[in-house]
């Protein structure tokens, strides 16, 4: 007949033993509560059979305490332990197992109001969908957070990942969610968190069991109660654990599996899409680069790599003019100018939304401590460089700006070549040459090898056409302005 060792005081004085020396092993301070609610089921055939309340403690288990758990029983069992094997019991049975957990019944009851306060949440007030612009750059992303907003958990939308360069708009889409989720389902369970304030958290607890503090177990459990147990996960900037040790990025990627397999969203935010992640082997540490070259674990990529990736580029003209419409609606620009002021301050490609917001503050200030009379004239002025002057325009400067504007080049404008697509191109810089600089008529011309007769010639025909095209006019109006800023 077969020996087996049951749940009876011999075998809880096993797993007693056990217990003792895994918490003197065990490095990682997700153990201590981990192990708290495992339960010993017995020991028959070399195998010691355990249980715990779900698949996340199981799989965690398995991969960061094996090999810990195999030296603990077999210091304890000898040579008869072979193995151990873990089952997935409902939370109901493990608090029949554990016989401490009876006397303090009611103090179990009470858990529940303790999470109840909400974590507040760092949000901005005027992150919110309504306040978003959107238009070709971002319609997609923003499009992809609205939808998660309203149903959260959509398998075909989670895990959401949104991609693009530093300023453009990713958090404030993250936080969007946030903002609305809060306000259409309040009993929600939110997190918002950037990815040092993971690092925080965890180092934090780290730290307290390094160094032996008494408040190991408070941070440990509010670490879990956080992250392990909210509905949504808005997790922005993950490229920041890249210089990490691989150990953070795991315990991330077992909480988005998680998060995933109980059916909550997960959003993550980066500054470039998964694919240009370097992969770390598991279990290695990650060296610093100083940002050259990404790394991530392969554990975390795996999920990174699975989700549903939208991204935002550099805003377009229309984009930023709508920007800058909004943004700028309490600077007294002069109402005569401000939808040209607007045009103006749009035109020159802005790397981000928050240089957009830097120039426009600066104008903002400029008007509150020196009285600036914001008219055209004197956005111009203000909105060039500091300490640059003025710089002057060259005749071949202007050509280079205006072939590129009609998508021609500097050798086309300057050829015998009279077609339609070259012809206007040309009448345009000239025209733009005389206006905006010094140059003579007879030095203009030999720079399109032309003679001067053939520039007057020129700027005379572009007027005409742009006295009855006002499309015309608008267009060479903006090169104007470009050229200016």
């Amino acid at each position: 007949m077969t020996n087996v060792v049951s749940l009876v005081e011999s075998g809880i004085s096993v797993w007693q033993a056990v217990l003792e020396r895994l918490r003197v092993d065990c490095k990682d301070y997700l153990g201590l509560d981990m192990l708290d609610i495992v339960s010993y089921d017995g020991f028959a055939d070399g195998v010691v059979q355990l249980s715990v309340p779900d698949e996340f403690r199981e799989n965690w288990i398995k991969s960061h305490y094996a090999d810990i758990m195999h030296k603990a029983f077999s210091s304890v069992l000898g040579s008869s332990f072979v193995d151990f094997s873990i089952r997935i019991v409902p939370q109901v049975a493990n608090k029949v197992v554990f016989p401490r957990v009876a006397p303090v019944a009611p103090v179990v009851v009470e858990r529940p109001k303790k999470r109840a306060p909400r974590i507040k949440l760092s949000l901005y007030a005027g992150y919110t969908f309504e306040n978003f612009i959107e238009g070709d750059s971002n319609f997609t992303a923003c499009e992809a957070c609205k939808a998660v907003a309203e149903k959260p958990g959509d398998p075909a939308l989670n895990p959401l990942f949104v991609y693009g360069k530093s300023g453009l708009g990713k958090t404030h889409l993250l936080q969007s969610i946030a903002a609305y989720m809060l306000k259409a389902r309040p009993q929600t369970k939110v997190v918002y968190c950037h990815a040092y304030d993971f690092l925080s958290d965890a180092t934090a607890v780290s730290k307290a069991l390094k160094a032996k503090t008494g408040n190991v177990r408070e941070l440990a459990n509010a670490f879990m109660e956080k992250y392990e147990r909210c509905d949504v996960l808005l997790f922005d900037d993950v490229q920041l654990l890249e210089s990490k040790k691989t150990i953070s990025q795991e315990r991330l990627a077992v909480l988005v599996k998680h998060l995933r397999s109980m059916g909550k969203q997960v959003v993550f935010s980066s500054d470039r899409h998964p694919s240009e992640f370097r992969k770390t082997q598991a279990d290695s540490t990650i060296q610093e680069n100083g940002g050259a070259i990404p790394h991530i674990s392969a554990r975390l990529l795996a999920p990174l790599e699975s989700c549903v990736a939208v991204g935002i580029d550099v805003p377009d003209l229309n984009t930023r003019m709508k920007l800058i419409q909004k943004k700028s609606m309490n600077i007294p620009f002069l109402d005569k100018d401000r939808d040209e002021i607007c045009r103006f301050l749009s035109l020159p490609p802005r790397e981000n939304v928050r240089v957009i917001e830097g120039m426009l503050n600066g104008l903002r200030a400029m008007n509150e401590f020196c009285s600036e009379n914001l008219d055209l004239g004197a956005v111009k002025r203000l909105v060039a460089a500091p300490g640059t002057g003025v710089v002057e325009l060259s005749v071949k400067g202007i050509a280079e700006t205006v072939a590129m504007e009609f998508g021609s080049d500097l050798t086309s404008l300057t050829s015998k070549r009279q077609d339609a697509g070259v012809t206007l191109p040309r009448k345009v810089s000239m025209f733009l040459c005389r206006e905006m600089t010094n140059s003579s008529l007879a030095d203009i011309g030999s720079f399109f090898n032309r003679d001067y007769s053939s520039v007057i010639a020129a700027i005379q025909s572009l007027t005409k056409q742009m006295d009855k095209d006002e499309n015309l006019a608008r267009r060479v109006k903006d090169i104007r302005y470009l050229l200016e800023a």
